[in-house]
């Protein structure tokens, strides 16, 4: 993973053209606390410096002890979201979310989906089940 920080000109805008571009970086501002973009999602920034990728916010949301042994856990699996505007992107996501063992949950689209999942948004750091994202997505 990069920090958010690092995003920007880390690669030739080329090098994704076409290509599934997963974010899961966070925007802090400090220790701690949301950075302020102004009302714009993180990933909204990202889909801006790399035009051609096709962005999908995801795998950002669970703290890293959690996401360490979530997966292979027994009982109901944890939710892990995608926001992103190519359908098929967010399949590819959520396919490989399913491989590590969570329960993919599509948030919608890359702003308003992926405001939900960074610092400072609803669905930051809360280890939902599948059901219980499913009925929060649904409200």
């Amino acid at each position: 993973m990069v920090p958010f920080e690092r995003v920007r000109g880390l690669l030739p805008p080329h090098a994704v053209q076409d290509k599934v571009l997963v974010d899961a970086t966070n925007a802090f501002g400090g220790p701690g606390a949301p950075a302020d973009l102004g009302g714009r999602g993180s990933s909204d920034l990202v889909a801006e410096w790399y035009p051609a990728a096709q962005v999908v916010k995801s795998l950002n949301t669970m703290h890293f002890e959690t996401l360490a042994v979530a997966g292979t856990a027994p009982g109901e699996r944890l939710a892990h979201f995608t926001a992103g505007d190519d359908a098929k992107s967010k399949e590819i996501v959520a396919g490989i979310i399913t491989d590590l063992g969570f329960a993919p949950v599509d948030t919608g689209p890359l702003h308003s989906g992926g405001i939900l999942q960074q610092p400072g948004g609803p669905l930051f750091n809360r280890p939902l089940t599948e059901a219980q994202a499913l009925a929060w997505i649904s409200h």
